[in-house]
């Protein structure tokens, strides 16, 4: 219902037309080694692709230009970059949005005035988009995708440190986030999960081929299946068809990590400890008018028990779901060190000679206010501030400040 709400297109019209297998292979004849302009590309090749394997054609080989990346590239100013909103910007009529031939015609329209853009830029030619048009600032236009990080030893929870200050301080945009590159850096200690619908193979699954997914499962440690609770907002948007589709989802995952030899994790994407808690995520998301999620149901995402996500998981066979939640689970637990998260001690900074150079400074003041000869009473006061700084490890932080 919701795609013939979008596109106005119906069953009926559809009875004569031809198989998607007719229609893909003249398709795939016409276009040859051109180059894909498309926006929201990754959407549309997802299908394609998808189409492609089916037929044993393999992944799409063309080129592709997304103008939706290639606005957020040439328009830094635009807080939006849909096809409808650039539209209106580049004085092009979309007469139905969310029908293909449509849609199509204006992201042409809209391709060609960009190309005079990209010119004026000094790129000239498709191959040079990328090398003349990456900046700095590229992780600001990217769309983010979840990961989920656990600490696997001592080293781990450093570079973790490292990853979360650099998220919130350098690459801080709207949200916390950080360049894959960065993750890559720091990634010696920590183990990568695929995290919920938000993150990158989940989505890959519901877009691209096999092939692809299994390329991109390469990347991470462990693949997280969630429970199909968590998943039916999507289905209530459409994103996702059934209860069945979402079956072949999970599915896919699984045979994604059983080829590429990584383990797959039952995770329940906690949010809070109990289901009654979930009223205070509610009244948190409601407060954030922008928050996507303010648009659909939120899921119960408490903390689910092990009998709990077992009966989730109830409809892969009990052997599966025990792999999935409770020995894979623990054979992941055995891999994580015992980690000292606070230390004992205090670990203050350390600077060659700062205890002496704060004595020298404080005595210098005190006799700028006291005279050469200084009273016992100020030397008694002035001992004892400086054994609770000096003998605290202090002296440094004192230092750096006054300089």
């Amino acid at each position: 219902e919701t795609i013939i709400n979008l596109t106005h297109i119906t069953d009926d019209m559809l009875v004569d037309a031809p198989e998607i297998e007719e229609v893909l292979t003249e398709f795939k004849e016409w276009v040859g080694d051109a180059i894909f302009v498309a926006h929201n590309a990754s959407f549309d090749m997802g299908f394609i692709d998808t189409g492609y394997e089916r037929l044993g054609f393999g992944p799409s080989t063309n080129g592709v230009i997304d103008t939706l990346e290639l606005s957020r590239t040439i328009n830094t100013e635009y807080g939006k970059h849909g096809l409808n909103f650039l539209a209106k910007k580049y004085g092009v009529e979309l007469t139905q949005h969310h029908r293909a031939i449509y849609d199509t015609e204006a992201t042409a329209y809209i391709f060609i005035k960009m190309v005079q853009q990209m010119k004026e830029l000094g790129v000239l030619n498709h191959n040079e988009i990328n090398k003349k048009l990456s900046n700095e600032d590229a992780y600001k236009r990217a769309r983010p995708s979840h990961v989920t990080l656990i600490v696997q030893n001592q080293q781990g929870l450093k570079n973790l440190f490292k990853i979360v200050s650099a998220s919130l301080v350098k690459y801080f945009y709207r949200t916390p986030r950080i360049p894959r590159s960065l993750l890559d850096e720091y990634r010696e200690g920590l183990l990568v999960g695929t995290a919920c619908d938000e993150g990158e193979l989940f989505t890959a699954v519901m877009q691209k081929d096999q092939s692809e997914v299994e390329k991109i499962a390469k990347y991470y440690d462990f693949i997280e299946i969630q429970p199909p609770a968590l998943y039916q907002d999507l289905i209530d948007r459409e994103l996702i068809r059934d209860t069945e589709t979402l079956h072949e989802i999970y599915q896919r995952l699984m045979h994604a990590g059983d080829t590429a030899g990584i383990p797959v994790i039952a995770t329940g994407n906690a949010h809070y400890l109990f289901e009654h808690d979930g009223i205070a995520r509610k009244i948190l998301i409601a407060s954030q008018p922008g928050n996507p999620l303010n648009r659909s149901t939120l899921p119960e995402a408490h903390f689910r028990t092990t009998d709990e996500m077992l009966n989730e998981f109830h409809f892969l066979g009990e052997e599966k779901a025990h792999e999935i939640v409770v020995k894979n689970t623990n054979e992941l637990a055995d891999r994580i060190e015992r980690v000292v998260p606070i230390k004992d001690e205090l670990y203050t900074p350390r600077m060659e000679g700062a205890n002496e150079e704060i004595r020298e400074l404080s005595y210098a003041n005190a006799r700028k206010l006291y005279g050469e000869d200084l009273p016992q009473i100020v030397i008694d006061r002035l001992e004892k501030e400086l054994k609770s700084i000096i003998g605290n490890g202090f002296a440094v932080i004192y230092l750096i400040s006054q300089r």
